[in-house]
């Protein structure tokens, strides 16, 4: 289908809406138009270096049509040298009428936006020469630690997959939510509905600043997720259908820390239990063609941890190696049932039976507690409300928490940390805004022994909530446990990046280390996050 949209349009656009009699010129635009239909279906099945073997023959034989300027806009944009792009795509739409002229307007569009948007952006390329990150300077921050993440990713899901991709690979980070949708095709809703914040798309991974949000969001698994995708994208081109696409890539999102055990998020694991329980799952349908058009976060959340359990259910089954095999089977055959079929050795249907009977047999963990750990988006003005961490919180308990809160900015200390037991008795030891604020306490008391003990429950079941791991961090430099501190800070790293003091804790546990030169930078980091 995608070899001959092009070649169908321009055949509209030559005979009906112009209503030109069939000539030699003609025949040549026909010709040149099926190439560009073999060539964009090479760019769509993410083989860039086989398109442009096919540009290069297209433009030797027309080398001033409009189709070679359409097709060769296309490519450079999925190569990322969009103000090249914009050059060829302009000739194209001066010479095109018709329904041929609104396709090549629209992509001229997404590429001018895209243009703008990382007009002023820095890039770094990684040391080893694999990525090619472009970020906004106040993100310079994340590059250490997104490098390390894409290297892991590079090789851990290369292993796991048999997908070796050609690099350098591009990497773009957005500072704004907003900005998602203006280098894609989702709207500005879809987004902040759906709570999606990174995609795999036009041949680069595209995510969200950290700082884009109110609390930070778990950004280097996320970063990983969107590799699995470009892995598995330049694997199999366009043959995987997004419910299995979305499986392989939570399954493996974890794959770059070296886990092969991965383990699903609490929340979503809690979830998803009670959509098994209600009977109330997304199907594959309403997956398609994209999770960010899912209704809600919720349904967003259940879906993912939906397609986790396949990947789960067939790795129980068949191993590890069942992921490489089944990625190359469909390589070789773009039958997805029939791929399925073989390496797990029964009719599709079957599976999807097995499957489900796996799925509503598993057993979920419940998270205690009501509190709802969902990507917050930072508001686009002061006039737009934030989100309240204490709406969850029933009103009693919130009385005694906002007492000690209050009580403890008197530096009535004490007094607060039994405001904050009474709060407990009400929600349970596993609630991240209530651990947090009488973790605080214990260390402005310099009990650190008790602030690692009212936090451990939460850093079990609120593994994305950040400050857990910035007071964490603290109490182990407190307590001379450098290692551990190390651990727990690299974790807030991974979540929200933009608060000085987790660098400079960092710094003190370097120090503590007997590392000079890391502290040294740390503090850096921790002085220029503060300007």
């Amino acid at each position: 289908m995608k070899r001959y949209f092009f070649f169908f349009l321009v055949l509209s656009f030559l005979f009906v809406a112009q209503e030109v009699p069939v000539s030699a010129q003609n025949h040549e635009q026909f010709d040149a138009w099926r190439m560009v239909g073999d060539a964009n279906e090479a760019i769509e099945d993410w083989d860039n270096a086989y398109a442009h073997e096919l540009i290069q023959s297209l433009e030797a034989l027309y080398p001033d049509s409009s189709a070679a300027h359409f097709i060769r806009g296309k490519w450079l944009f999925h190569e990322g040298r969009y103000s090249e792009a914009l050059d060829h795509l302009n000739i194209a739409i001066a010479e095109l009428t018709g329904r041929a002229q609104i396709q090549a307007q629209t992509l001229r569009d997404l590429v001018a936006s895209t243009q703008e948007v990382v007009s002023d952006f820095t890039t770094y390329t990684s040391e080893d020469g694999l990525f090619e990150i472009r970020y906004a300077q106040r993100d310079q921050v994340l590059i250490p630690w997104l490098a390390q993440t894409l290297e892991g990713a590079y090789y851990n899901v290369g292993y796991s997959t048999g997908s070796w991709p050609p690099t350098p690979i591009r990497v773009e980070v957005y500072p704004q939510s907003r900005s998602l949708a203006a280098v894609s095709s989702l709207t500005e809703e879809a987004i902040e509905t759906s709570g999606t914040i990174a995609l795999c798309k036009y041949n680069k991974l595209m995510f969200t600043s950290p700082r884009a949000t109110i609390r930070g969001y778990g950004w280097r698994d996320t970063v990983s997720h969107e590799y699995v995708h470009f892995a598995v994208s330049h694997l199999t081109g366009s043959a995987v259908p997004i419910w299995l696409h979305e499986a392989l890539a939570k399954y493996l999102e974890q794959r770059w820390t070296g886990n092969i055990n991965p383990h699903m998020n609490p929340a979503a694991e809690d979830l998803l239990g009670e959509r098994v329980a209600a009977d109330n799952l997304v199907t594959f349908e309403q997956m398609h063609p994209s999770m960010a058009y899912l209704p809600s976060q919720e349904d967003a959340s259940t879906a993912y941890a939906e397609v986790f359990t396949i990947m789960e259910y067939m790795v129980s089954r068949r191993g590890r190696n069942v992921i490489p095999m089944l990625l190359h089977t469909i390589r070789e055959n773009d039958d997805i049932e029939a791929a399925i079929a073989d390496v797990m050795d029964e009719p599709f249907e079957v599976f999807k039976r097995n499957w489900m009977t796996y799925l509503r047999a598993r057993n979920y963990e419940s998270i205690p507690g009501e509190f709802q750990d969902e990507i917050a988006l930072m508001p686009d003005s002061a006039d737009d409300e934030s989100p309240d961490d204490y709406e969850n919180i029933p009103v009693a308990a919130r009385d005694y928490l906002q007492l000690g809160e209050l009580l403890r900015a008197r530096d009535m200390v004490e007094a607060s940390i039994v405001e904050y037991r009474n709060a407990e008795t009400l929600l349970g030891s596993a609630n991240p805004v209530l651990q947090n604020a009488m973790a605080r306490a214990y260390l402005d008391l310099n009990d650190p022994e008790h602030g690692l003990t009212v936090l451990a429950e939460v850093s079990r079941w609120y593994p994305n909530f950040y400050r857990t791991y910035l007071l964490r961090g603290e109490a182990f430099n407190r307590l001379n446990r450098f290692d551990e501190a190390i651990e727990s800070l690299d974790h807030a790293v991974g979540i929200n990046p933009f608060d000085p003091a987790v660098f400079t804790e960092l710094a003190r546990a370097y120090q503590g280390n007997g590392d000079s030169q890391k502290a040294s930078e740390m503090r850096e980091i921790a002085a220029n996050i503060s300007q």
